[in-house]
């Protein structure tokens, strides 16, 4: 497990393929929350959590208001727990997968959408694929800038004990299996917190 070992010795064969999925998954859902924080998103108090076979999520608030600035902070966000879980494949030489796969991910898609949205002050003359670029860009350079904290929760989550399925408030299921690790958002705010990133939960967003 990544916390019991130093981190200049990895080796990706340590690792099985289910701990890489679940380390990954991991990774990824963590970069979520992280920079959703640290650009001053309101997080959810179910927090973050992956299942048994490496499906995760992350609970934030996406819903940007008519502002560009927001829209852009939502839209960074979504971004980031990709570029979490590529920087952890590139540690452990991992193969990521391609950019024509990324394309058609849930998080690929959803940010697609909110770029639609941006005004035309904003896009300046650009298009879609030219800021899609540039908010790339920055959700890797802040996850690289708190990675330590991104590795943080994500191992925290790692090694807590299986629990029963949670339904979502919407009352659907995010997972096929009956288990999942869970990180709570309350829980997620306290860590955030020591590494000076301020941020809060709510339930309503």
């Amino acid at each position: 497990m990544m916390c019991t070992m130093d981190r200049e010795q990895r080796n990706v064969a340590a690792l099985s393929d289910l701990a890489i999925k679940l380390t990954a998954a991991a990774h990824h859902e963590s970069g979520h929350l992280v920079i959703a924080a640290v650009l001053g998103l309101r997080l959810r108090p179910e927090g973050m959590s992956v299942d048994p076979v490496g499906e995760g999520l992350a609970c934030y608030c996406k819903r940007p208001d008519e502002t560009d600035a927001s829209r852009e902070r939502v839209v960074i966000s979504t971004f980031a727990g990709w570029y979490a879980q590529k920087r952890f494949c590139a540690l452990w030489s991992i193969g990521f997968p391609e950019a024509n796969y990324l394309a058609s991910t849930f998080d690929w898609c959803e940010a697609r959408e909110l770029l639609c949205g941006f005004s035309d002050e904003y896009m300046s003359g650009r298009n879609m694929f030219a800021v899609h670029g540039v908010l790339e860009g920055r959700a890797e350079e802040l996850v690289a800038l708190h990675w330590a904290i991104i590795e943080t929760l994500a191992e925290t989550l790692l090694v807590k004990q299986w629990e029963p399925l949670k339904p979502l408030k919407s009352g659907g299921r995010w997972s096929e299996n009956t288990v999942a690790k869970y990180l709570a958002g309350d829980d997620v705010v306290a860590m955030l917190g020591q590494y000076g990133v301020k941020a809060r939960c709510v339930s309503e967003c």
